[in-house]
């Protein structure tokens, strides 16, 4: 769409009208973007995310934001929330996407500690699958021409991960802050830290070559903290987060919880290898190393379909309401907020600038959107529910 206006502006009147989309709810609001439950003219149910006005009068980051976009709309895959346009109404860049009915992995765990205390080794086991799926996708993505794009998330985390309400798993936030990412700097250069600390690889600690095995080692925290139900390198300071990260000791999953097969262990302390040299050479081996475990556990969508309307009744309720009422072409829900982590700012975070606490993880009505670092954005809606860290660095 052509811009009519160059002076973006942004409403939260519901049910105005922006471009070829109605608003009926706003969803979230960050440091980058407000995010909207919208319909579009086909009656379909979507999101809609809207560039700030500071970001959308930046013409160097709309340039890299109309790339990412471009290239965020072309992905398609299973695990992968997908885009479905992109454009410019009235001087705000905008983003639609596909709308999710599920929960992120924070809340996920964070009922099910809750409840179960720590979690079956099946569970982890997929969703750890799917994530790697995902991420063979994105590694491999190439450009027209055939040439690899070279592409790394850099932002794997729980609240990066979604669960389905129908059991399938979708990796998040892609995109608009790799173009902000690409604007500032790549996490190569010196003194500068994107993503979320705990979720971070030595080498990006340690400023040294980042490639697609960042996201195999984050990948390999994501799983440990599901097989575990704990945190790994949380700690009570972004300093000493750091410090954990940089040393990257880690207990086998087994050692806090006897429930996980030795397969299992070794799967996710080779992704966990402190060099990148002895991790998994890519996401697509790790995933399929994990696949004879899936099978032979039982695990699949069905199953984590079952498991989440265990722990979210009400929810579930209204989504297969809404299922019975609606035509299949209206699409999901998921989740934007960040989990309560540090993260990027526009100027990247400076390693002086960490000597003060951080945040324990809390439980929050609505959560801030978190800015990420790699190549497609996905959004999501509810409240979450962030883990608490316990003394013992556990979870509550």
């Amino acid at each position: 769409m052509k811009t009519t206006n160059t002076t973006p502006r942004q409403s939260d009147a519901v049910g105005m009208q922006f471009g070829p989309y109605l608003l009926r709810q706003r969803l979230g609001l960050g440091g980058m973007a407000s995010v909207w439950r919208a319909i579009d003219e086909s009656g379909r149910t979507l999101v809609v995310k809207r560039i700030l006005p500071a970001l959308a009068e930046d013409a160097e980051f709309v340039e890299m934001f109309d790339r990412e976009a471009k290239l965020s709309a072309r992905m398609r895959h299973p695990n992968i929330v997908r885009i479905f346009d992109h454009g410019d109404y009235e001087g705000e860049r905008y983003l639609a996407m596909e709308h999710l009915h599920g929960k992120d992995l924070t809340s996920g765990m964070m009922a099910l500690t809750k409840k179960h205390g720590i979690p079956k080794p099946a569970l982890g086991a997929f969703v750890a699958r799917e994530v790697c799926r995902a991420l063979s996708y994105v590694h491999a993505l190439s450009d027209e021409n055939g040439a690899a794009l070279n592409l790394i998330h850099r932002d794997v985390s729980l609240s990066n991960v979604m669960l389905g309400f129908d059991g399938t798993v979708k990796l998040l936030d892609f995109g608009v802050a790799k173009a902000l990412a690409d604007k500032h700097g790549t996490n190569t250069q010196t003194g500068v830290l994107k993503g979320k600390w705990a979720y971070l690889a030595p080498e990006q600690i340690e400023s040294g070559p980042v490639d697609h095995r960042a996201d195999i080692f984050a990948a390999g925290i994501v799983m440990w903290e599901m097989l575990t139900g704990k945190r790994l390198f949380k700690a009570a300071s972004g300093l000493q987060t750091l410090e954990k990260v940089r040393a990257a000791k880690v207990l086998a999953p087994s050692t806090l919880n006897p429930a996980v097969p030795p397969e299992l262990d070794a799967i996710c302390m080779k992704a966990l290898a402190k060099s990148p040299a002895n991790r998994w050479s890519s996401a697509a081996e790790m995933a399929a190393a994990l696949d004879p475990i899936v099978a032979s556990l039982g695990y699949a969508g069905p199953e984590l379909a079952l498991q989440l309307s265990e722990l979210f009744p009400i929810d579930v309720a209204a989504y297969r309401r809404a299922q019975s009422e609606t035509p299949a072409a209206v699409f999901k829900t998921h989740s934007v907020f960040d989990d309560g982590d540090t993260h990027l700012s526009p100027k990247g975070v400076s390693l002086s600038a960490l000597r003060g606490p951080t945040r324990k993880w809390a439980k929050v009505g609505s959560r801030r959107w978190a800015m990420v670092v790699a190549a497609m954005v996905a959004v999501a809606a509810g409240a979450l529910t962030g883990w608490q860290l316990a003394n013992a660095g556990g979870l509550q």
